[in-house]
């Protein structure tokens, strides 16, 4: 196992797609092939959205751009995150052994070890939510690149809930799932839940501590560890450029369809689907989402919704030719089915 020290980076780092650029690179490099630890702290504020979320239907654009905030989306699943100075970012390049990859707990382990030290009753909630008092601080997601992948998250130590609270806009399913009104009121600086004799401990201090956990020692200095190189950035930076850019990857396109319909499902996460109906039939169907399986092929079940009579035997079917385990995750065709057909699942995310 490698720590990789990113501090040579900082004229990069304040694109707050690099570390996913990082995390990229360091998964198909052929220099690498062990278990890789990195770290970063983000410079100014940005939200980073899930590779499968509607920026529409999360983010409050108004808000964001009036305030100079950065939107960047990673290739990994999960949701909408608001990071800042106050956020600590970490993340383990990994290969997959058939029981690792999306293996949260093992990756949360050592994270919630440190936290319980400085007296964070932390745990590991649902499918990637970390937790303490109920409340997110925030969650962790994951990606793979061939039998490669990273999986990591974001601490929130001392954010800006105003401003969190302010940029994001969960669609009302998710937050129903989780039994709150907003994004302040589900999430938590953990701060104020650090033992008094931490209370004033830097980001810096934490991640050393992560440090000894994640590497089994107290002395810092006997860590394997690669400092990347000037080479090393080149590449990353290519990553950057050649993937992240765009606002067609960024922003997505926008589709004005009939229905947006949007739930929560335990174990897999919020799946969303904007479809338009002409005639008795499905003549465009487009999929979101904050699941984890963000290299799933959303193109095969949209194509084969499309075109298919709008009832429940015929989007059954669709459903079923679909892949949906491999592309979404553990949701099935009836479930599918209904949440286009059942009004009830609309979410009007237009009018919020």
């Amino acid at each position: 196992m490698r720590y990789i020290d990113l501090s040579t980076g900082t004229k990069y780092m304040g694109n707050p797609t690099m570390f996913e650029s990082v995390s990229r690179y360091l998964m198909t490099s052929n220099r690498f092939t062990e278990t890789l630890f990195e770290w970063s702290q983000p410079l100014k504020a940005s939200v980073v959205i899930g590779a499968n979320q509607n920026v529409a239907a999360e983010l409050n654009l108004d808000y964001i751009r009036a305030h100079d905030i950065q939107i960047t989306r990673r290739a990994g699943g999960g949701g909408a995150v608001y990071v800042d100075s106050g956020n600590l970012t970490y993340a383990f390049v990994d290969t997959d052994d058939g029981t690792n990859y999306l293996n949260f707990k093992k990756y949360a382990t050592p994270i919630i070890n440190v936290l319980k030290k400085l007296g964070v009753h932390a745990a590991l909630s649902g499918r990637n939510d970390l937790t303490v008092d109920g409340k997110k601080f925030p969650g962790m997601a994951a990606f793979k690149i061939g039998n490669r992948f990273y999986c990591g998250g974001t601490l929130m130590v001392d954010v800006d809930l105003d401003a969190a609270d302010k940029a994001l806009k969960p669609p009302t399913s998710k937050l129903a799932a989780k039994g709150v009104k907003s994004v302040h009121s589900r999430v938590t600086n953990l701060r104020p839940y650090f033992n008094e004799e931490y209370r004033h401990i830097s980001i810096k201090e934490i991640i050393n501590m992560i440090l000894q956990e994640v590497f089994e020692t107290t002395d810092l200095q006997a860590i394997p560890t690669y400092v990347m190189q000037a080479s090393d950035w080149q590449a990353v930076n290519q990553i950057t450029n050649q993937d992240y850019q765009t606002d067609s990857w960024t922003m997505g396109k926008q589709y004005h369809d009939d229905y947006f319909h949007a739930n929560h499902y335990d174990g897999v996460g919020n799946i969303e689907i904007s479809f338009s109906v002409n005639d008795g039939i499905v003549s465009h169907a487009k999929i979101f989402g904050d699941f984890n399986q963000a290299a799933g092929n959303l193109k095969e079940i949209q194509t084969n919704i499309t075109g298919v009579p709008f009832n429940q035997k015929s989007l059954e079917e669709a459903f079923s030719n679909s892949h949906l385990t491999d592309n979404i995750g553990q949701v099935t065709p009836t479930q599918m089915a209904e949440l286009m057909l059942d009004s009830a699942y609309q979410d009007n995310f237009r009018e919020k």
